[in-house]
């Protein structure tokens, strides 16, 4: 048993090969809930959560295989290349969860334990820190407001009464519908929705606006 299953001198020992195993499997999954944990938006699915996982195993199998045999290595990479991935991934962020858990698979496989077990807890507390405070966003929030009216907007008188409340408002498209009504979609930079909602309020009759909606588009990837 000294040797475990290992049938060839170049053979990796099969305790080695379920320690790793096991060891990526526990990394991927701690990524994989991180993710989850400081997912934001609408487009966060299970089968990512899988992916997450399972990718960094796969590679670490792969990287035990080819270690030390540059034609396995080879020939693994032109089995790659035969494979198209079609899968649109929405978010930029989670194209980085993917080569994280790919990472630590390689470095579980080539051995490097202290680099995956030390890098994992790290990388993970960089991207709770990254979500929690919401690094990189900015001061006011984005709006999307549609109105609607029977005649035509005065677009520089709107826009004004907007301005003395510090919103602002960039036109985005009108359009004139079947019953000969208006609509109007302006992207609005605010701090606050419900002074936004409030401004709207108060210039509705001035302006003869039939109704609005006001959709706030924080920390959702898509619609």
């Amino acid at each position: 048993m000294q040797n475990f299953f290992s049938f060839s001198p170049t053979e990796i020992s099969g305790a080695v090969v379920i320690f790793n195993i096991l060891l990526a499997s526990g990394i991927s999954l701690i990524i994989a809930f991180t993710h989850k944990k400081t997912h934001s938006g609408l487009s966060y699915s299970s089968s990512f959560f899988a992916t997450i996982v399972l990718i960094g195993v796969i590679v670490c199998v792969i990287l035990i295989v080819v270690q030390n045999n540059i034609f396995g290595a080879l020939g693994i990479l032109g089995a790659f290349a035969l494979i198209r991935f079609r899968t649109i991934i929405k978010e930029t962020r989670d194209i980085a969860f993917v080569f994280f858990s790919l990472a630590e698979g390689v470095a579980v496989g080539l051995n490097h334990y202290a680099t995956a077990i030390i890098s994992t807890p790290l990388i993970c507390l960089l991207a709770y820190i990254l979500y929690k405070f919401n690094f990189g966003s900015e001061s006011a929030s984005k709006f999307i407001l549609i109105i609607s009216k029977n005649s035509v907007l005065n677009e520089e008188s709107f826009r004004e009464q907007f301005k003395h409340k510090k919103i602002g408002l960039t036109l985005l498209n009108s359009k004139k519908l079947q019953d000969n009504s208006f609509e109007y979609v302006f992207s609005v930079r605010a701090k606050d929705m419900a002074l936004v909602d409030k401004t709207i309020n108060e210039i509705s009759p001035s302006h003869s606006i039939i109704k609005h909606d006001l959709i706030s588009g924080r920390e959702s990837v898509e619609y």
